[in-house]
């Protein structure tokens, strides 16, 4: 019995000896992030919201200085982006002011397809269908799918 117990007791001993316990890490990018620098990323995306927001309503803006008399004089195109591809939705705009909407829909398309990329975001990825028609409806543009209305503009 009292050989038993040294030898258990040996085993147990090689066994802690045997153990490194300064082992340092090879690679440390792979090692999880320290929680408290979580805050900052986070302010990092609201701020990049907040500029996406910014963006959008400043092309709503735009948008409104024209009235909507007559849905001839109006067209649609896609903008934003989602993370699986595609449009976001879609936004009707005035063609008297086709030159200088267009390329601020384009900017906040790309600006939001480098955010879903930066901050590796996920959608439904449902696709989004173009509408079928523009009405003018108290002077704002009606976006109308086959299905019924999708947006006032």
């Amino acid at each position: 019995m009292k050989m038993k117990n040294i030898f258990i007791i040996g085993i147990a001993l090689l066994s802690l000896v045997s153990c490194k316990t300064k082992k340092s890490a090879e690679n440390t990018d792979t090692l999880p992030k320290d929680i408290s620098l979580k805050p900052e990323n986070n302010m990092a995306q609201q701020e990049d919201r907040q500029q996406l927001t910014s963006l959008m309503r400043e092309i709503d803006a735009f948008i409104a200085l024209q009235p909507c008399t007559n849905p001839a004089d109006w067209k649609f195109t896609a903008i934003g982006a989602k993370p699986c591809g595609g449009p976001s939705s879609y936004i009707a705009y005035p063609t008297k002011l086709e030159a200088q909407i267009l390329p601020k829909i384009e900017h906040f398309t790309q600006m939001q397809s480098a955010f879903n990329k930066k901050y590796n975001l996920m959608s439904d990825c449902a696709m989004v269908m173009p509408p079928s028609e523009i009405r003018c409806e108290n002077g704002k543009a009606v976006l109308v799918r086959d299905s019924g209305v999708t947006a006032i503009q």
